[in-house]
């Protein structure tokens, strides 16, 4: 928190870019979480790429669009955009010791330390934890009976956080309690009052914020010297370069985002994933039958690796509904930027779901088509920064590895014994923010195969 409070203030000055400011106190808040994407294409045909808007707490943003504007704000070798600027007003009030709130060399010392967590290794011993999680969840599902998938899947991916992450007993009070913190801190997140007053929504999220910290704060001597292999005791046991543990307050920073990072985006990719396969019953019976071509009763580590399917169809729903829709920086002097000149702390928004659906960069963009993701076609690669659903550049999501094995862990499962029928001509409004995801959470029906 302290490295945000240093922060100049933001640049207020955008009167030289056209835009709407919309509504005062709100801005344009309440049109950015009702439909991002509608937002977005308006002011790109109205304006064009770069255009002005006021967001909640008046705060001033430049919203710029397209791969160019990717590039320049997440790749940045020279520094010109601050990870922790940009989101000083969102994610910094409940999450400002994170490692996404870090700049320069904090950031890359902590990342560097963090990286043992999610190397194969690691990764590899995270399977064993996950595969009864699910094994057990996946039993108890609803068979010939609707039920809100949504909320399904949140509670599987809870037990899975409480297991893999911070080494519980997922079914223990203890974890439950967790499990109700981080709820309440992320609805923080989307409240349109972000402030700590008595009875607002908000000062809920801080004091839950406030206990999940003394939970990890407690625990971390407790976890040094053991050989758990939960991520929450490989960080406790982590050393930088110097061979110094992480901080305390740099353990707690990156495993409270690193629930909010993990768990939350998988919720809202899974429950997409099964929304797609559903609208696409051929594309369902394609990863069905790569399932069955698996000749293990699980998979391991290395059948996953040849489950290119289903990773397309993973990539395919993301570049729809990237589990983080809006990317913010901040610039930390004077840029060009694709022939904008934009002045220093102004701070930018990014549309990673824009970008997917830009025609100058996908064929028919519209059109549910995962092998636009083979070799043959690559379409992701056309412009290295037009596909950017986990990021990109020294901040490009370090769980993403685990996010993917995670989800085709709980797809095998789930598809080797059941058939996902949507009702008849579904076609639900999304929500946007936090989480992209149909409203309803997508009511679907499971039959035996």
């Amino acid at each position: 928190m302290e490295y945000i409070d240093k922060l100049p203030p933001d640049n207020r000055d955008l009167s030289m870019f056209p835009g709407q400011y919309g509504w005062p106190f709100l801005g344009k808040t309440v049109e950015l979480v009702k439909d991002t994407l509608a937002m977005c294409n308006k002011h790109y045909d109205r304006y064009g790429p770069v255009s002005r808007l006021d967001m909640v707490r008046n705060q001033r943003v430049l919203m710029c669009l397209g791969p160019e504007f990717n590039e320049a704000a997440l790749f940045d070798p020279k520094g010109n955009f601050s990870v922790a600027g940009g989101y000083a007003s969102s994610l910094g009030t409940l999450y400002p010791e994170g490692m996404l709130l870090r700049d320069d060399k904090k950031h890359k010392k902590t990342r560097r330390a963090s990286q043992p967590a999610f190397k194969t290794d690691a990764l590899k011993s995270y399977v064993d934890m996950l595969i009864p999680i699910q094994e057990r969840r996946i039993q108890a599902l609803p068979v010939e009976e609707e039920f809100v998938f949504y909320d399904n899947i949140q509670e599987t991916l809870m037990d899975v956080a409480a297991r893999v992450f911070i080494g519980l007993d997922e079914k223990s009070p203890e974890a439950k309690r967790l499990s109700y913190l981080f709820s309440t801190i992320n609805e923080g997140l989307v409240t349109p009052l972000p402030y700590d007053l008595p009875f607002l929504k908000f000062r809920k999220s801080m004091q839950a914020r406030e206990e999940l910290r003394e939970f990890f704060i407690s625990n971390i001597p407790k976890r040094r010297g053991s050989d758990a292999q939960d991520m929450f005791t490989r960080y406790c046991n982590a050393q930088d370069e110097d061979g110094e543990y992480l901080e305390d307050v740099d353990i707690d920073g990156h495993m409270a985002f690193l629930l909010f990072a993990a768990f939350d985006t998988t919720t809202s990719a899974l429950t997409n994933i099964l929304y797609y396969l559903g609208k696409n019953p051929q594309w369902q019976e394609k990863v069905r039958d790569e399932i069955f071509s698996v000749s293990n009763e699980m998979p391991t580590f290395e059948d996953m690796a040849e489950m290119t399917m289903t990773e397309y169809v993973f990539q395919e729903t993301l570049r729809f509904y990237p589990s983080v829709m809006i990317l913010n920086r901040r610039t930390t002097r004077d840029v060009n930027v694709a022939g904008y000149d934009i002045p220093a702390n102004t701070v930018v928004m990014l549309s990673p779901p824009f970008t997917h659906r830009m025609e100058e960069w996908w064929s028919n963009p519209l059109e549910f088509d995962p092998m636009r993701f083979s070799p043959e076609r690559a379409e992701h690669k056309n412009h290295g920064f037009s596909y950017v659903p986990f990021g990109g550049g020294a901040h490009k999501c370090i769980g993403m590895h685990f996010a993917m094995m995670n989800a085709k862990l709980y797809l095998f499962r789930l598809l080797k014994n059941y058939k996902v029928n949507l009702r008849s001509n579904y076609d639900p409004a999304f929500m946007h923010v936090h989480l992209p995801r149909p409203i309803d959470g997508l009511p679907l029906t499971l039959t035996r195969i």
